[in-house]
């Protein structure tokens, strides 16, 4: 039940950021929509610790600054590439991550693909391991550093 009530909280306060209109009517069936989608992701079994994981929340802005600070840097590189076409050597790399939750190891491999100059292509849960294609050799070789990982952990509580 506390999960539920979270959940349509948050939906709810999302909601209230996105829609801009605040009359009646439509505060209660911003209301019962976040109640019913609430509802739904627990009759599907998705409201659980790692589905809706609140000690993320506490640690979410240190990382996400971070995350932006990565992404401008990558954007410069590859505005690079794209004013001088020469340096695009795409590759593909083996990234071992270290997360022990699927959420963590997905959460990662989208850190990957935010990033400018690097997608994520596959992510093997039983390994541990995001294929990772990189279009320069820089964009590749920062992918194998352990600077993601570790935010990434730090961010899954560990």
């Amino acid at each position: 039940m506390r999960q539920i009530a979270i959940s349509t909280a948050l939906l709810y306060a999302l909601w209230l950021l996105l829609s801009g209109h605040y009359n009646g009517l439509l505060l209660t069936l911003g209301f019962f929509s976040a109640l019913g989608a609430s509802l739904i992701g627990a009759r599907m079994g998705v409201l659980d610790e790692e589905g809706l994981p609140m000690a993320i929340l506490v640690r979410l802005p240190k990382v996400t600054l971070w995350l932006i600070w990565e992404i401008l840097k990558s954007n410069i590189g590859v505005v690079r590439v794209i004013l001088n076409p020469k340096l695009a050597r795409p590759q593909i790399v083996r990234v071992k991550a270290s997360q022990k939750a699927v959420a963590g190891l997905v959460t990662h491999a989208n850190f990957i693909t935010l990033t400018p100059g690097t997608v994520s292509v596959d992510v093997d849960e039983d390994d541990n391991m995001i294929l990772v294609h990189g279009l320069t050799d820089d964009f590749a070789a920062a992918c194998l550093e352990p600077d993601m990982d570790a935010k990434v952990s730090s961010l899954e509580g560990k």
